[in-house]
Formats: C-alpha cells, sequence, structure tokens
C-alpha cells in the first residue's frame, strides 16, 4: 500500500501522518453498520434498519429517525461535564455497547449507531454519519488519529483531498484509554473535517485537528469535551505537542460563504507538553470565516493562539464570549497577521460570577 502522508506541526514540531493500516474486513459476530449508501440504516445485529437521510441531514436530528424525541439541550461550554457530553448525556456507556464487525473504511452514505469500535476509523468515503458510538482503538498506527476524513492513499505531495461528502459525529466517545501512553499521545481523536456535536473526547496527545479540510465542506464543532490530553517525551525533540482543538487550514477561496463555526465546547488542554485549548495556525493554507462562542478554553500553554505561518493568511476570524482559565502562559496570544476581526465579550472564567464572567481578556 503506498503511503500517502500529510504532516502538522504543532508549535513547529511536525508530526508524520502516515497511511493507516486499517483492515476493511469484517469478523464474523457483533456489530455492523450498512454501507449501501446514503439511504440505508443499520441494526447493531447487521440488519438493515429504517432508511437514514445522508449525514448532512442526519446530523440535524435529535434522535433515531421516524420518531418523536426531544431535541437535546443547548449548554455552554462551561456547563459540560463528562456526565453530560458524549455517550453518558444520552444514557450510555462505551463497554456496553456491541462490537462493531464491519469495514474500518465504511462506504460513502454508511450509518454506524451504538457500537463500540476498536480500530482506527476511515471516513474519506464521506456522507458518512456516527450516532451514539464509542470509537476506543486498542491500537494506531504512531502518529495516526483514531479517527480521519483523509484518505492519505490519495495525497499528492503536500496535498491531500478532503471526503466528497461531509461526516458527522455526534452523541459519541472518543477514546484513546485502550492505548499505550506513547501511541495515545502521538494519536489525536480525529483528524480531518467533520461536524462534531455533544461528543467526549480523552486521552489523546489531540483532540481535534481540523486540517486537509478542502474548499467546499462546512463544518461545527458544537457542545463537545476534549480532556484529559496526554504527554510523552521531549515536546522539544521526539515527544508530542497537545491541542485540545486546532485548524490548521480552511480555505475559502472557491466557496466565500463557506464557515466554520465552534461553539459552546470545552477544551482543557492540562497536558504537561501544551500548546493550548484551542490553537489556530495556517500551517496547511489559508484560514477563513471562523466563528468562535461560547467556548470554555483550559489547560496549560496559551488557552487561544493565532498563528500566521508558512506563507498562508488568515482573515474573518471572529471570538466572542468566550472563557479562559488563565492558567500555563495566559489567555491568548497572536503572530502575525492582522488580528481578530471580531473580540467581544471575551472573559476569565469565574464559577461564581453571573454567566461565569470573570475579569475581561484583551484583544492580542
Amino acid at each position: 500500500m503506498s503511503q500517502g502522508r500529510g504532516a502538522w506541526a504543532r508549535g513547529g514540531v511536525a508530526l508524520a501522518l502516515v497511511a493507516c493500516g486499517c483492515s476493511g474486513e469484517a469478523s464474523s459476530s457483533g456489530a455492523r453498520a450498512d454501507s449501501g449508501g446514503a439511504g440505508s440504516g443499520s441494526t447493531a445485529d447487521g440488519s438493515a434498519g429504517d432508511a437514514e437521510p445522508p449525514a448532512a441531514e442526519a446530523s440535524a436530528e435529535a434522535g433515531d429517525a421516524g420518531g418523536d424525541v426531544e431535541a437535546p439541550p443547548v449548554r455552554l461550554g462551561w456547563e459540560l461535564t463528562r456526565d453530560n457530553t458524549g455517550l453518558a448525556g444520552v444514557g450510555l456507556s462505551c463497554s456496553a455497547l456491541p462490537l462493531y464487525a464491519g469495514p474500518h473504511r465504511p462506504a460513502r452514505g454508511a450509518v454506524l449507531r451504538e457500537v463500540r469500535v476498536e480500530a482506527p476509523l476511515d471516513l474519506s468515503a464521506g456522507d458518512i454519519l456516527l450516532d451514539r458510538c464509542c470509537v476506543r482503538p486498542t491500537t494506531v498506527g504512531r502518529g495516526m488519529p483514531a479517527i480521519t476524513t483523509t484518505d492519505f492513499d490519495a495525497c499528492r505531495g503536500d496535498e491531500c483531498p478532503s471526503p466528497p461528502g461531509p461526516v458527522t459525529v455526534r452523541d459519541s466517545d472518543i477514546d484513546g484509554s485502550a492505548l499505550s501512553l506513547e501511541l495515545g499521545a502521538l494519536s489525536t481523536g480525529l483528524v480531518g473535517i467533520a461536524t462534531i456535536e455533544r461528543t467526549l473526547i480523552h486521552h489523546f496527545g489531540s483532540g481535534v485537528a481540523l486540517m486537509n479540510t478542502g474548499r467546499q465542506l462546512e463544518a461545527r464543532i458544537e457542545q463537545s469535551y476534549v480532556t484529559q490530553l496526554l504527554a510523552f517525551g521531549d515536546p522539544a525533540t521526539t515527544g508530542n505537542h497537545s491541542d485540545g482543538f486546532t485548524v490548521r487550514d480552511f480555505d475559502v477561496s472557491a466557496r466565500p460563504t463557506r464557515r466554520l463555526v465552534v461553539r459552546g465546547n470545552r477544551f482543557d488542554c492540562d497536558s504537561a507538553n501544551a500548546t493550548g485549548a484551542l490553537f489556530l495556525q495556517t500551517y496547511a493554507g489559508d484560514i477563513a470565516n471562523v466563528s468562535l462562542e461560547d467556548n470554555l478554553l483550559e489547560g496549560g500553554g496559551y488557552q487561544l493562539g493565532l498563528e500566521a505561518s508558512h506563507g498562508h493568511g488568515y482573515a474573518g476570524l471572529a471570538a466572542t464570549n468566550n472563557r479562559f482559565s488563565g492558567t500555563g502562559y495566559g489567555a491568548s496570544y497572536r503572530t502575525g497577521g492582522p488580528g481578530w476581526s471580531t473580540w467581544r465579550d471575551n472573559a476569565l472564567h469565574d464559577p461564581s460570577a453571573p454567566d461565569h464572567r470573570g475579569q475581561p481578556v484583551p484583544q492580542p
């Protein structure tokens, strides 16, 4: 198999992402997802379920198709806990879910629902929904993520394709606790582009890295919690750098109305090798039309970093009503570029104050 690769830098340390050697073979028992197209559903025993809309539409639903269900509560980042996010938020647990036995590179239109996945997932086919799932790999390739939407075999030089349709992860756990410390610290929960809703991500070196995002797909990261990030080795040499959430490219040149919304999340980068909770760096391309709203940013390093680098620029970035722990090196910094287009109502996190609004955080 060819080894297409992308590389993303964290604080100046490049981490190679080598093509995943995930098996596409299904085992003889356990749960599997239907991969027969966007109109297909799935059940835990592998039989066909009720018809599902494509993932782009399914992500807007509150629950299973065909039933009247209560919409999930809308929470701000400082209201998120491990008990109300991910599987726990919908009354499920990872260990209680049936083992997924389908391909680990699902076909376009696949729906994975209420299954436990114990190998890395390649969702580069697009139009895929993960609903109330646990992705807890027992091993990953060194430096590889638990979930990717990038087909690394199709990379040409530094160019890697984005999926042809949207990927959605909702009400799920992405869990690195079954990995060794070294593999977990060098891994990331998800790399690529996806909409992530109400999902708990923990025990990785970094939580989410939006990179190889293409030029068409929009994305939302909402009401998700990244925590318990891992450190391994010397970050100045061969060790990892930890980001709770990072964006390395989001190009709007072909679609000026394209947007990335990061709203109501809790990103805790309490790692000994912390870069920071939220890091925007133009490492792989231009970044534009990004909105950060109602997030709680915690941990070491800087809670929010913005860097123009590698010959790329940024524009149209907004940060509104976010809360910062003020720990580590401080709340925020900027290197290069014009700065934030909108900076409003950002404050230190004070749980004793109304709306948890502490002292204002000035624009960097």
